[in-house]
């Protein structure tokens, strides 16, 4: 199941740690993008819930119960 989620309120601030940290990465794809780009990619996020067949701690939801091998 995936939901895409409005984050237009962050799009600014996620945008000012990108250029905040531009000098570590030469080609960082998104700063290349025009602005009005930019706003739209940072403006929207996709979140994919995925069951795990892991069984999870008894009385618990674990977070991270697929990630154990």
């Amino acid at each position: 199941m995936t939901t895409v989620v409005d984050v237009t309120a962050y799009a600014e601030r996620k945008l000012k740690a990108l250029r905040a940290h531009e000098s570590q990465g030469e080609n960082i794809f998104f700063l290349r993008m025009p602005e009005e780009a930019q706003q739209q990619a940072f403006s929207h996020e996709a979140f994919e819930r995925v069951l795990s067949k892991v069984d999870a701690p008894a009385h618990e939801d674990d977070l991270f119960a697929g990630l154990r091998p």
